[in-house]
């Protein structure tokens, strides 16, 4: 999506050292930052391509439609519009503990959890303006007392509730964190499989501040949060970072602003405006590049000066007096859980282009491993031993669909399992599991308890949730295809 307009007058990009160079948008190849071939240089000149330049055909459907599908996660849905979908249950479970992660992250940065609802009356004058101000499409429904609009982030009603919350510079920064259900009217041509939704769940995170410092600290601290994230979570060496602001904010912080880039080890593109154009003075987002070269932005920091005083935000000073919070900061850890999934989706398909095994993150595959019993004979014994592995808290299943060992086998591949347990005589004799590998390609052979305690050391840190589907494989129905 090219996003040059008449509002941008300035353009930089800057290396993994923090050092700016500005470029035009014509001829903005010749910057000699990208004559390095280093893979950072590579993706940044592609970003800074799909902003300023003729970008990439993208014609083509997304690998990830084709990955969504045949994996069963989500799926288009007839009776509704393009843009909404319905969800399988391996997709629901990704989708969860995507959500489990952005929690977690909100809870430890001090956020307390709100829900705020969807629909906004149209005669609301200060929220209707910061619509307006935002310039995206209206999600209009009139269900006879008169139009609302369905919101498009949780910044319209959670402004409100902040506007509400006594607070003393005691308390300060007051942060809030929401999973919010969000719409926007995309035109028909824009709407491109999980890219670009009409529905979608963003979380959303909030800090009202009592003081630049205090903001400064905060945005500090959830840009690297968020650089963890894209490097745990989402896409690995394959982001860099796009900033968005006025020139004056950027010279008037300059060296921070670079520096944070610097500190990353991203290189950053800045795209700089002569005015505000919204609520925020800077903002940054987080920039996967796709199997088809085009962008997806995952999350967001930005720098809000207009908020405060527009909805009265504030706190109680020293002498008692309320004193509007002069910076909110506003953070997406995921803009959506849907454009989540597309740049993961679409990193393992880059990954697959380069020869790698496709599969998801361990904590995010909906089986992490799975017995084949060689004959019916095992079966029971394949069950006992999956019902204890699954207690130690891995995600865990047999197929008995009585299939060949080597259909079986070419199943678990297809669904890209991480590990398969072969159990047979052998392994009942030796006490121990043949367990296949899909990352490493290889085989091992190791005792239960070893096996358990290597998915448990990988598993480290991230959320759980339990098996999505039946236990045994042929138990479920088959949802897609």
């Amino acid at each position: 999506m090219r996003v040059l307009g008449s509002q941008f007058t300035r353009f930089l990009v800057a290396d993994l050292e923090g050092r700016a160079h500005e470029i035009a948008p014509d001829g903005f190849d010749a910057c000699r930052l990208f004559a390095i071939k280093h893979p950072s240089s590579v993706l940044l000149k592609q970003l800074v391509s799909n902003e300023l330049g003729a970008g990439v055909d993208t014609a083509a459907a997304p690998k990830h439609i084709e990955y969504m599908r045949r994996h069963e996660l989500l799926d288009y849905c007839d009776v509704s519009e393009k843009g909404h979908f319905k969800w399988y249950p391996k997709g629901v479970l990704i989708r969860r503990l995507l959500l489990d992660y952005a929690g977690r992250l909100a809870h430890e940065w001090g956020a307390f959890e709100m829900v705020n609802p969807v629909v906004i009356r149209g005669d609301h004058n200060v929220v209707g303006e910061l619509m307006g101000e935002f310039h995206e499409r209206d999600y209009r429904v009139d269900g006879g007392r008169g139009v609302c609009y369905l919101r498009y982030a949780s910044d319209p009603l959670a402004f409100p509730f902040m506007q509400c919350v006594r607070v003393s510079y005691k308390q300060l920064p007051l942060k809030v964190y929401e999973e919010a259900s969000c719409f926007r009217n995309e035109q028909q041509g824009e709407v491109s499989g999980l890219k670009r939704v009409r529905n979608f769940t963003m979380t959303d995170m909030h800090a009202a501040c009592g003081s630049v410092e205090e903001a400064r600290r905060e945005f500090e601290l959830l840009c690297f949060r968020f650089a963890d994230l894209m490097n745990d979570v989402i896409a690995p060496d394959r982001w860099v970072l796009g900033w968005e602001g006025t020139v004056d904010f950027f010279e008037d912080n300059r060296e921070w602003l670079l520096d944070i880039g610097r500190r990353m080890g991203v290189p950053a593109f800045f795209k700089l405006m002569p005015r505000m154009s919204h609520y925020y003075a800077i903002k940054n987002e987080y920039q996967v590049i796709t199997e088809d070269r085009s962008n997806v932005q995952i999350g967001a920091v930005q720098w809000d000066v207009k908020d405060g005083p527009r909805f009265d935000i504030g706190f109680l000073g020293p002498d008692g007096v309320k004193r509007p919070c002069p910076v909110i900061i506003h953070a997406s850890s995921f803009g959506s859980i849907e454009r989540a999934i597309c740049a993961i989706l679409e990193n393992i398909a880059m990954e697959a282009k380069e020869g790698r095994q496709p599969m998801f993150p361990l904590w995010l595959a909906p089986t992490q491993a799975r017995f084949i019993p060689v004959s019916s004979e095992f079966a029971g014994a394949a069950k006992d031993l999956c019902d204890r592995i699954r207690r130690a808290g891995i995600r865990v299943d047999v197929d008995d669909t009585g299939e060949s060992v080597s259909k079986r086998v070419r199943n678990a591949e297809r669904e890209w399992i991480p590990y398969v347990l072969i159990l047979g005589e052998r392994e009942i004799s030796s006490k121990q599991l043949s367990v296949r590998c899909r990352a490493e390609k290889e085989q091992r052979e190791m005792f239960a308890e070893q096996f358990t305690g290597l998915v448990r050391d990988q598993l480290k840190g991230f959320p759980f949730r339990p098996l999505p589907l039946p236990a045994m494989v042929s138990r479920r129905p088959i949802f897609h295809g």
